[in-house]
């Protein structure tokens, strides 16, 4: 798939989302202004783990301020928290990790059935130039991918806690921010 046709891979990460138990990520580095998941597509997900190679914290904390300035987006960051908080959400950061291309797995309770390969990109439009390319595998692909993913999970570094963190004083500072209705 590209991003000018439909389903693009917002739509496919969507609804592969909605029927999984499970969400392996890998992913060079996370735009969080970009995430565009609701609490519907995630609602069956019990272990959604991401990883990352690039990870700055002041770049998210800015993310994270402007998401919640814009009362359409702000729940995106209310649904991380939480995930996080409940332990659905899992973090982690391998810096000196590498993979191409990115990549996500779905897994329903028979194990790994289709992975993402390629690009992934949630936003709409797609702000560049050329082509934003994804190919969704299945079988023996899916489950190669969920054994890579593995590998490079138990290498690398819990970062939960300080998106947490980060996420939480910007819903704070938020709140804070809005005028009082009383």
């Amino acid at each position: 798939m590209d991003e000018r046709g439909r389903p693009d891979f917002r739509d496919v990460f969507g609804a592969l989302a909605r029927r999984s138990t499970d969400v392996a990520t890998a992913v060079t580095r996370v735009r969080l202004s970009t995430l565009d998941l609701d609490a519907a597509e995630v609602e069956r997900v019990e272990s959604f783990r991401v990883l990352v190679t690039e990870l700055n914290a002041l770049t998210l904390d800015a993310e994270a301020r402007l998401i919640q300035a814009d009362p359409r987006r702000a729940p995106r960051v209310e649904l991380l928290r939480g995930m996080l908080e409940s332990g659905r959400l899992e973090v982690r950061s391998a810096p000196l990790g590498g993979w191409s291309p990115d990549f996500t797995v779905f897994s329903g309770t028979l194990g790994p059935d289709a992975v993402l390969l390629g690009f992934h990109w949630f936003e709409r439009p797609y702000p560049h130039r050329g082509p934003a390319l994804t190919g969704l595998h299945f079988g023996d692909s899916a489950r190669l991918a969920a054994r890579r993913h593995r590998e490079l999970w138990e290498r690398a570094h819990d970062v939960g806690p300080a998106v947490w963190s980060i996420l939480s004083k910007a819903e704070r500072g938020a709140r804070l921010s809005r005028p009082s209705t009383g």
